[in-house]
């Protein structure tokens, strides 16, 4: 098991919605301890950078311009590319010069720009990143849920000292769900399988009244920095308020910034309404509305929260936690790395 747990693991991690990046946006960013910068071409394509320019540092993403498929440096006017090739200086007669600005591998998925992170700088790893709709138990069509980021459907609170793997862990954690979300009974764990890069799990919520599964909740962790979550209301009639307000998804993703501190981001996806299929009505938006207090329920926990390295588990969940604690040992690869938050309290 980890004595140390850093913030610099490997995966895929969100670092902004596609909707904060429109054809010629561009946005600073600062994850891992890296200044970047993104920015989107007027024909759409995105690039993600290391910030400074080669040139005299400026940082390409405070005041920097998108001129055709390159971003402009804001101090002398030089142009780089999407794969980092500087293509134009001013007053040098066609010359360029040779050396590439660090370019970041990503995706764009469900709305969200995902960055992929190795310490070691090596490329994505196949089989790491499951797709939020196209799901074995639950298939879904994006096209069939409203629009988050559009609608409004997000959290986002940058700058967390929270380790991204305490987020990770409420997938194993079946009890908090009655005392930290007053859920009327602590779900069951139904099944879980921490054998590869991706956390598979499952949820039964029970009905008070006859003790049935009425919610089932599929899991799916890539890595350390995200979880992706279905909710499945079982017996709702299609288009009911009942499957509207239940049959949701999210991801909750939590990307270290530097060494102590992460930004975390959740994303909600409602099924569209048959009566309304292309504005949210009332009903979803108050639905909607609960997201940011869901969250704090969470997260007035994780900010206060200390890191026990060996816990005394309850019985019910002891087998799920060991198999995901031993799961996520596989990300963290780089040795020597800074110590984040999540181990003050081995180190007293």
């Amino acid at each position: 098991m980890i004595k140390h747990i850093s913030m610099k693991p490997t995966g895929w991690f969100h670092v902004a919605w596609s909707g904060e990046i429109p054809p010629g946006g561009v946005k600073p960013m600062k994850y891992f301890g890296h200044e970047l910068v993104a920015f989107r071409t007027l024909e759409g394509e995105l690039a993600i950078l290391d910030a400074y320019c080669p040139h005299m540092g400026a940082h390409l993403g405070y005041g920097g311009k998108v001129k055709g498929k390159c971003i402009q440096c804001p101090y002398h006017g030089w142009q780089f590319g999407t794969q980092g090739e500087n293509t134009f200086i001013p007053y040098e007669d066609g010359h360029t010069i040779r050396k590439k600005i660090r370019t970041w591998h990503h995706v764009e998925q469900h709305e969200m720009v995902l960055l992929w992170h190795d310490p070691a700088g090596g490329p994505p790893r196949e089989g790491w990143l499951p797709h939020l709709f196209d799901h074995d138990e639950v298939p879904a069509d994006i096209k069939d849920f409203y629009p988050a980021y559009a609608n409004g459907n997000i959290v986002y609170k940058p700058g967390e000292k929270i380790h991204p793997q305490i987020t990770v862990e409420n997938t194993a954690d079946t009890a908090h769900f009655h005392f930290t979300h007053g859920a009327p009974l602590p779900p069951k764990m139904l099944s879980f399988d921490g054998s590869g890069p991706v956390w598979k799990s499952s949820m039964g919520f029970q009905s008070p009244k006859t003790k049935e599964v009425a919610i089932t909740t599929y899991a799916r962790n890539p890595g350390i920095g995200m979880s992706f979550f279905i909710f499945n209301h079982h017996g709702a009639e299609h288009g009911s308020r009942e499957a509207l307000g239940f049959n949701r998804r999210l991801v909750l993703a939590a990307t270290p910034v530097d060494d102590f501190t992460t930004d975390l981001r959740v994303t909600y996806f409602f099924p569209r309404d048959p009566d309304s299929p292309e504005v949210m009505p009332q009903h979803v938006r108050e639905v909607a509305a609960e997201t940011e207090r869901l969250f704090e329920e969470d997260a007035v926990i994780w900010r206060h929260q200390q890191f026990v390295q060996r816990p005394i588990f309850q019985q019910q969940d002891i087998k799920a936690y060991t198999a995901l604690r031993r799961r996520c040992a596989q990300f963290y690869e780089l040795e020597g790395a800074p110590v984040g938050p999540m181990a003050i309290a081995e180190q007293g």
